[in-house]
């Protein structure tokens, strides 16, 4: 079993476009802010709206000094087995690719609807490649307002716990009603 080395896990997220009218200002940003403000967690915030930007900022987040943002929070239009990154969906495996050994001691975290609804080894395939604690995410359609406070309680109890099996116990038993809900796995080898 693979353990966090540190309880204090920082977010490094990734959002994209959630919507085409630009005066919409829907955004994660709120929910980052609040755990920064409220549990002392750090973040880095970049928004992509390209598969190139994408690539980009996982290339830098793999950088020594941004080790310490250990949760890598996805927060993207979804489809099964995948991530919407402006018009392009981007798979699990080719996602793993871009990921591919630089995920040690890492949690990825996919805030968006359907991405691990796919065939369980195709998660597995995902942690091998990236080297994760662990994947998480939803199976189902999501609203956005419960899947962010859904998001925030899941981020501030993996601080709370080295082991992910331990957050996978406890987000079952107290949030029972809203994993059931927004068909949320955790997946770790």
């Amino acid at each position: 079993m693979k353990i966090a080395k540190n309880y204090k896990k920082h977010i490094f997220c990734l959002e994209g476009d959630w919507q085409r009218d630009l005066r919409n200002k829907s955004s994660i940003t709120a929910s980052l802010m609040f755990l920064h403000q409220n549990f002392d967690i750090q973040y880095i915030y970049k928004q992509c709206g390209t598969k190139e930007n994408l690539q980009y900022y996982l290339s830098i987040w793999k950088q020594k000094k941004y080790k310490n943002y250990s949760i890598c929070y996805l927060a993207f239009h979804g489809k099964n087995d995948s991530i919407q990154v402006g018009k392009e969906l981007i798979g699990l495996d080719e996602l793993g690719d871009m990921m591919e050994g630089a995920c040690k001691d890492k949690i990825i975290h996919f805030g968006s609807c359907q991405t691990l609804n796919t065939d369980p080894r195709n998660i597995i395939r995902f942690l091998e490649k990236t080297g994760a604690l662990c994947v998480c995410g939803f199976k189902t359609e999501i609203d956005f307002l419960e899947s962010s406070v859904f998001d925030m309680l899941l981020i501030e109890m993996f601080q709370k716990y080295k082991d992910v099996s331990k957050v996978d116990r406890d987000i079952n038993r107290y949030y029972r009603t809203l994993v059931r809900k927004l068909e949320f796995k955790l997946v770790h080898l």
